[in-house]
Order: structure tokens, then sequence, then C-alpha cells
């Protein structure tokens, strides 16, 4: 059975709000991070019910509709977390306030290898037939792509038009401008929400024509925007219209 998962980032804003959640300098190693796991033990929360910004919540509705329709097996959830790294869906975590965002250059790698983010995100991705990235930014670049995967992993990338830079021009590496105001205009989306919008209409016609529609994604990931139109159908025969 082909498997897909979904990467998308963490969101600033938390479910588990406290007045002193855990910083970059508590986290940066094994000691601080026990230390305040265990001072915030019972704010813990699943990772996929820890965000509550806007962006992850688009992504939730539309996988957990995938996951009403056809079963939790058709599409896994990962998240890339500033405090975490990568992270599964189901993996408890404590309210944390750090980002990607809040390094630059050497410090971003840094972080980055201290998280261990490109090893771990190419771990879990060569797992998948169909991986779909939903990240832009320091976010995209803290992978350092391309991940070390085979080359039978399709990854579809949702992302800025400032991180196209940041894909590596590869057979199964495919791009998507899904992000910043270029795409808000397109989509009339506001700007941080458009690949959380995109990738809900994919989930709906997912909901609608069955795993299937990854599959045939998985031979034609060059045709994924082709979904993301409002009057857009895909078809079992393998044909969209």
């Amino acid at each position: 059975m082909m498997r897909t998962l979904v990467f998308t980032p963490c969101t600033a804003k938390k479910r588990s709000q406290v007045l002193e959640p855990a910083l970059a300098a508590d986290l940066a190693n094994p000691e601080g991070r026990q230390q305040v796991t265990a001072r915030l033990a019972d704010h813990s929360l699943p990772a996929a019910e820890m965000y509550t910004g806007r962006h992850h919540r688009l992504v939730m509705e539309g996988v957990q509709a995938v996951w009403q329709q056809w079963g939790r097996h058709t599409l896994d959830l990962a998240i890339l977390s500033g405090g975490y790294g990568v992270l599964q869906s189901d993996e408890m975590i404590i309210p944390y306030d750090v980002t990607f965002d809040q390094f630059a250059g050497e410090a971003l790698a840094d972080w980055g290898a201290m998280l261990q983010v490109p090893a771990k995100a190419a771990a879990l991705v060569r797992e998948y037939d169909l991986v779909f990235l939903l990240l832009s930014g320091s976010y995209l670049a803290v992978l350092e792509l391309p991940l070390d995967v085979p080359d039978s992993v399709q990854q579809i990338v949702l992302t800025g038009q400032d991180s196209m830079e940041l894909v590596p021009a590869k057979p199964n590496v495919h791009p998507f401008v899904a992000a910043g105001s270029v795409a808000a205009r397109r989509w009339h989306v506001k700007a941080p929400h458009v690949r959380g919008f995109l990738f809900g209409r994919l989930c709906a016609q997912v909901v609608q024509h069955g795993p299937g529609l990854l599959e045939w994604l998985h031979h034609h990931p060059e045709d994924t925007e082709l979904l993301f139109y409002k009057g857009a159908r895909w078809r079992p025969q393998m044909s969209l219209w």
C-alpha cells in the first residue's frame, strides 16, 4: 500500500498557554530540556493538538477529513518544530516559544543540527512514497534539501516565491509557489494561509475520490497544481477535467 505524508511547520499560537514557556536556552541541551519538560509536564499535549495557528488549523481540517472518510492509514502528519525538530503527530510536547525564524545563517544550521533536523527528516521521509512539504523560509532552509531519500520518493513542495531557490532541481522534487504575496493575490487568501488553504483543497479531492488520487499524484506530481482549482475534477481513469 502506498504511504503518504504531509510535513507542516509549527505555529506560534499554542493551545497550552503558560506565562513562562520553554525558550531556546531551555531546550539547547539535554539537561535543560529535561528540566523544562518536567516543569511544564502538566501542560503537555500531542503535537497535532498543540498548535492553534490558522495554517495548522487549515491543514488539520483537511487531514481529519481524509482520516474520517478513508482512515488514518491514508495520510500521515509530521510537524517541523522550532523547539523540537521533527515531530510525529502524536508525540507529547510542552508549550515553547522558539521558531527557526529567530535564527539565521550558521546559527540556523547549528540549531537544526542540534535538533538533527536533516537526518531525522530524511529518515522519516524515506518511509513514504509521496510527501507534501508545506514549508518555506527558514523552515525549508533548515532541511538542507535535497533530503537523502530514494529517487522513488516524490516530494511536492508548497513554498513561497522567495524560497524557490532553496529547492534543488531534482526529478523527484516538485516545487509550487503557494505562499507569500504573489500566491495570496492569485488564490485570494491571506499570504500566511495559502499553503494550508491549497492543501485543504487537495484533501477535499481525496475525500471525494479516494486514495487513488494520491497514487495518481505519485505518478503525476507535476500536475499537482491542477487540483488546487475550485472547479478541478479528477477521474479514476487517471485524467483531470
